[in-house]
């Protein structure tokens, strides 16, 4: 895979530039990257050719400067460092809930499989995808999980990394998987319930060290 990059500004920094990735979502996101080009989408926009060349240089870079903004999408505001493990707990079954209610959005699934569509065309922006959706979560689930086995909140050996990977594949499991491949509309029906049995299950010693010390 190559490491070069088209030079694009990862947000809108005019009118123009945020009608064409307004435009482009909305095309990609109803007929996929393969039927959008650049005559539509200018259209779409209301811009001319020149501008969209100018801003983005061809529709690689368009799909990248929606993924990038997308991106923004799959933070799950909670990032705050735990002063207790009460406050720990609490926060990690904030983070999953307030995940899976993202993921069970109309948008992230049919932004998923098109990116899931594009992967074998378009690598590069695929792992623009990941990185900016995917990895993102992992990072800042690692950050909290990390925080947490410092502070002694967690025990397990596994780096926080692992664990992280870990809870996530429990979090989004086959009901993900299935929205994915189109089997169904919403793959969570209990966000909040399965969040905290997958931590239950993961962390069975330190929750229920938890519970002990608050009884």
């Amino acid at each position: 895979m190559s490491d070069t990059k088209t030079d694009i500004a990862p947000t809108p920094r005019s009118d123009s530039q945020a009608r064409i990735v307004q435009a482009a979502r909305d095309l990609l996101l109803g007929e996929g990257y393969s039927a959008v080009s650049t005559d539509r989408l200018c259209k779409a926009a209301g811009v001319s050719k020149t501008t969209l060349y100018r801003y983005f240089g061809d529709m690689k870079g368009v799909l990248k400067a929606v993924v990038e903004a997308e991106g923004d999408v799959f933070t799950t505001d909670v990032t705050a460092r735990s002063d207790t493990a009460k406050e720990f707990w609490r926060s990690l079954g904030q983070y999953g809930t307030n995940l899976l209610e993202l993921l069970n959005s109309e948008f992230c699934i049919r932004f998923d499989r098109m990116m899931h569509e594009q992967a074998r065309g378009n690598p590069e922006i695929v792992e623009e995808f990941y990185h900016a959706a995917y990895g993102r979560a992992h990072a800042e689930l690692a950050d909290l999980i990390g925080h947490a086995k410092t502070e002694g909140f967690i025990s397990k050996p596994q780096d926080a990394d692992t664990l992280a990977d870990n809870l996530l594949s429990m979090w989004e499991g086959l009901p993900y998987i299935r929205a994915r491949l189109g089997l169904t509309d919403t793959p969570f029906d209990a966000p909040k319930r399965r969040v905290q049995q997958c931590i239950e299950t993961l962390f069975t010693e330190d929750v229920q060290r938890s519970k002990r010390r608050k009884s």
